[in-house]
């Protein structure tokens, strides 16, 4: 009888502990842990997590539970009810979105022997490798900040630290810090698409007939000037416009690139230009402005954008 006594009361111990150990959250954290840490595991087995901790959120009434990536990254996750919460609720879709474009886009490019490009900055470069920065509006962004970039045994091509690169890759990206890409392309260019808005003078306006858009003693980036003859610049690059000078100094464009392009419409015999025999100097003749690119014996490198009727002696 006595014997009988102490094991129930032994029993009842154990269920005052188990009762209080689950009024007080542990055993519902501990639940939240081991079925979140499954369902994370099972279904998304790419992405190594770490769990960081658990805490009640009375503002969102469960669980907030957060893990971490390789990166250090951290994702936060709901799970309801207080007592019982075995599944994930609010910041799940984030997560699955992320994931997908993170490793299910990648493998999707794999499989279909696709090429893909991201445009972003150099931040570190070597003789063997350069280090990128996806620019923010890259599907590449979204999983890594950095990308190592391999510049292959006889490369002799330099990039300096802050120019601006498509890079063309065979669709792998190896998960990695930094993320890791093997380019098939590396291409000195901010921009797919972009466009000179030339605006001519009105009568109304103040500033000068000529006027330096970007002198080069407000940047390191050319040591020459850019110029407007009697009208303001703007650029439009993939749909978004800039004042030409904006868009020089944060290198959503190059000068250089607007040079190209216009060496590429002359070939292409889509505008009109010449060369002067100053030594040099071009002249590229489009249908609402033209460009003159200075290159004279003199040593004069200086750019004008102007009226399509410009003509070096304007400038002068």
């Amino acid at each position: 009888m006595e014997k009988r006594k102490i094991i129930i009361i032994f029993i009842v111990l154990i269920l005052i502990v188990i009762v209080g150990l689950w009024g007080s959250g542990i055993i519902p954290k501990r639940i939240a842990r081991i079925s979140a840490s499954n369902y994370l595991e099972k279904n998304f087995p790419k992405m190594q997590l770490e769990y960081v901790d658990i805490e009640w959120s009375s503002s969102f009434g469960g669980y907030s539970i957060k893990f971490k990536d390789a990166n250090n990254k951290t994702y936060s996750f709901i799970m309801n009810n207080k007592y019982f919460p075995i599944s994930l609720g609010q910041g799940l879709f984030a997560f699955e979105e992320e994931y997908r474009q993170k490793y299910e886009w990648q493998d999707t490019n794999i499989e279909n022997n696709e090429e893909s490009y991201f445009y972003g900055k150099v931040i570190e470069s070597n003789a063997k490798y350069i280090i990128v920065e996806p620019n923010e509006n890259e599907e590449e962004r979204k999983s890594a900040d950095k990308i190592s970039v391999g510049l292959g045994e006889n490369n002799d091509a330099l990039y300096t630290i802050g120019t601006n690169v498509k890079i063309t890759y065979d669709g792998t990206i190896l998960e990695s810090y930094p993320a890791q890409v093997k380019a098939t392309k590396i291409e000195i260019k901010s921009a797919e698409n972009f466009e000179i808005l030339f605006k001519d003078r009105q009568p109304i306006d103040s500033y000068n007939k000529i006027y330096a858009i970007l002198d080069k003693s407000e940047t390191n980036k050319y040591n020459y000037t850019i110029y407007a003859y009697d009208g303001s610049v703007n650029i439009k690059i993939d749909d978004k416009e800039y004042s030409l000078k904006d868009a020089l100094l944060e290198s959503k464009i190059t000068m250089e690139e607007i040079i190209q392009k216009a060496n590429k419409d002359l070939d292409n015999n889509k505008i009109t230009g010449d060369m002067y025999k100053d030594g040099g100097s071009m002249i590229y003749q489009y249908d609402t402005y033209t460009i003159i690119k200075c290159h004279t014996i003199e040593g004069n490198r200086d750019v004008y954008i102007g009226t399509k009727e410009m003509t070096l002696n304007d400038v002068k």
